[in-house]
């Protein structure tokens, strides 16, 4: 009987250790005594406003009107919780028209912990330059000529006029229509000496001046140099276009 007792008690103190030891070993993995750490959500309108935000500064352009759509976010995930800080840059071409894709480095307390791809259309509505008549081959272009009208740019060559002052003096490489929205390779410089033009030749050095008639022997333009004739000792130079009528070299 007694034997038996010590038996039972024997078996009882082993078991209750055995028991002990799985608890111990159980309590360790057991993830509900692991601390959970906090996280927040950021709200896909907020990737929205940057979007917008970073497309405004960068575009530097006045009076013109943005139209985003097709906007998709992706890798918005939770992320830890703290002060949260955004910063932006695009990815891919550097044109902001048309398909755009930007990088969101999302950090919480200055340490990065995301980062989130936004991509979406951009449709771009400027002002830009445009035919105020037929205008021919050859014709001086005035203020008069050019008007200005709104149009989706994302859908037109980047190398549309937007300012009318970089084309006002040139003139027409060939016809071009009413309404035609212009290209600055449409123009060239206005020649004011052509090939054959009897110019005046001038000279100066400090007081003294010497003239002499000569010959353009090509299209020249204001500032520019153009190769003339001494009409008087047939030598040939190449002298600075001042007028339609005065060419100056140095001496």
């Amino acid at each position: 009987m007694n034997k038996n007792i010590c038996k039972i008690f024997i078996f009882l103190c082993i078991l209750g250790f055995y028991s002990a030891s799985m608890g111990a070993a159980i309590s360790k993995s057991d993830p509900q005594i692991v601390s959970h750490q906090s996280y927040q959500s950021i709200p896909e309108t907020k990737f929205g406003e940057i979007f917008q935000k970073y497309l405004y500064r960068n575009l530097n352009n006045q009076g013109c009107d943005v139209v985003i759509s097709r906007l998709k976010i992706t890798g918005n995930v939770p992320v830890p919780a703290g002060s949260i800080g955004f910063q932006s840059y695009q990815k891919g071409k550097r044109r902001l028209e048309g398909h755009v894709s930007l990088i969101v480095v999302v950090k919480i307390n200055d340490v990065v912990k995301n980062k989130v791809k936004l991509s979406g259309w951009v449709d771009i509505f400027q002002p830009v330059v445009c035919a105020s008549r037929d205008l021919k081959r050859g014709e001086r272009i005035s203020k008069e000529d050019l008007y200005f009208v709104k149009r989706n740019i994302s859908h037109i060559s980047s190398k549309i006029l937007t300012d009318m002052n970089r084309i006002i003096g040139l003139m027409a490489k060939h016809n071009v229509k009413k309404d035609t929205g212009l290209k600055e390779w449409m123009f060239e410089k206005f020649p004011i000496v052509d090939k054959g033009d009897i110019v005046t030749i001038l000279a100066e050095s400090g007081d003294i001046k010497v003239t002499a008639p000569g010959r353009v022997l090509m299209k020249g333009y204001a500032g520019e140099l153009v190769k003339v004739q001494n009409l008087m000792s047939k030598k040939e130079i190449y002298a600075k276009v001042v007028n339609g009528s005065i060419v100056a070299v140095e001496f």
